[in-house]
């Protein structure tokens, strides 16, 4: 159970979920079952309480691949392709 801070943080409302940015896959999984759990009816506050969005509006956006990709290591003197 996730409390949601909502009236720009005067009151409270409790949600099935975890919300937020840069997530694992498995916690992604784990979110999209939680917001198919709570139905697509379900309003969802955002922008410190002042907005609010429906969960059947969320975008979907898939994860792209990393495969090939070159990361700096070693405070930038070496790269390891990934």
């Amino acid at each position: 159970m996730v409390k949601l801070t909502t009236n720009r943080g005067t009151a409270l409302k409790k949600a099935l979920g975890v919300f937020g940015h840069g997530l694992s896959p498995e916690a992604q999984i784990a979110q999209e079952q939680r917001l198919q759990l709570a139905g697509p009816t379900t309003v969802l506050v955002t922008k410190r309480g002042t907005a609010t969005m429906l969960v059947k509006d969320i975008p979907v956006v898939s994860q792209p691949s990393l495969q090939g990709q070159k990361i700096t290591t070693n405070r930038g003197t070496s790269t390891i392709t990934l």
